[in-house]
């Protein structure tokens, strides 16, 4: 016992020296950037002089974020006033003078703003296929490429579901191609959060511009921190970049607590089988901790070959389907 409390008091102090090296670190960072590492007011007045010059009365500063560890230079965000969708993101560093890397500033300003309008313009095909078709985007990944809506899977509604959203997708990648045809890749993901799930997601500013409310970083935390599906949509070769709904795949995705629980329901199940060949055989652990996909057909038993988002096995009113590995 004496040995366990001597050990316990011994982690405190050697937590106690990194976090006091960490403080120190930091103390030294200060002192030799002159609290540069952590001051956006120069970066922002640059950023502004920009825009007035090329953008009169276009563009405003709505968000500046450092860029440690780097010792210079910020990420700056201005909204379009023309474009509330858009957000213009581009590195400034007044100090060197120099805009996303580079020497010429007022060439990082014009390609930030012509990818934001692109982005926007993405966004926005996003949008109107999915709202259109009875399910509101939620948020987006920050290459908007993979859009976050509400649904209820159950195994009376996974076929419906997926032939709605199917529909949806379809909407989507006709607009992507008529935008750029060569921008479509050969499968489209959807992300499913639970029914309800918008209710209860933080609010970004309200002033701000789409982009940044659909990605905001806290919002897509919170709609991957409970268990949710992945639905994968084949898109053809042909002219029409035709969306084949039926063959749809449908992967889910868990906290990992539950995803450790799945694996030791899988590690428990397939042992048995193991010992009835090789009577000496263990389990490392880990086997149900990859992507694991629903296929639709009639139960077969929960061996721990199949279960719910849960991580828990489906009940006999729900269970026409089985989780295998993708």
């Amino acid at each position: 016992m004496g040995r366990r409390r001597t050990a316990r008091r011994s982690g405190r102090r050697r937590t106690g020296r990194v976090g006091g090296g960490l403080a120190a670190l930091l103390v030294g960072l200060l002192a030799s950037t002159g609290c540069a590492a952590f001051d956006t007011d120069e970066d922002v007045r640059r950023a502004r002089e920009l825009a007035d010059e090329l953008y009169p009365g276009e563009l405003d500063v709505v968000d500046a974020r450092t860029l440690f560890p780097e010792t210079t230079g910020s990420e700056v965000t201005l909204s379009v006033a023309d474009d509330p969708d858009a957000a213009v993101r581009f590195r400034v560093d007044a100090g060197k003078d120099r805009c996303d890397g580079g020497p010429d500033c007022a060439a990082a300003l014009r390609e930030a703003v012509d990818r934001a309008r692109r982005e926007a313009g993405h966004l926005r095909a996003m949008r109107t296929a999915f709202d259109g078709c009875g399910y509101p985007v939620l948020a987006t990944d920050e290459s908007l490429t993979t859009p976050w809506i509400e649904a209820r899977v159950t195994d009376e509604t996974l076929d419906d579901v997926l032939t709605r959203v199917g529909a949806c997708v379809q909407r989507w990648v006709t607009a992507r191609t008529e935008r750029n045809g060569q921008e479509v890749p050969g499968w489209v993901t959807v992300d499913f959060a639970a029914p309800g799930a918008a209710e209860d997601l933080p609010a970004p500013e309200s002033g701000l511009p789409t982009v940044l409310r659909l990605t905001h970083g806290p919002r897509l935390a919170a709609l991957s921190d409970e268990a949710y599906y992945v639905a994968a949509y084949p898109v053809g070769g042909d002219a029409g970049r035709t969306v084949d709904a039926a063959s749809a795949r449908l992967r889910i995705v868990s906290p990992f607590e539950e995803r450790q629980a799945f694996s030791r329901r899988i590690d428990a199940s397939v042992l048995p089988a193991l010992r009835e060949t090789y009577p000496d055989a263990v389990t490392a652990g880990g086997a149900g901790m990859g992507v694991w996909r629903l296929e639709q057909g009639p139960f077969a038993g929960c061996a721990g070959t199949c279960c719910s988002a849960s991580g828990r096995p489906p009940t006999a009113s729900s269970a026409s389907a089985t989780w295998r590995p993708w």
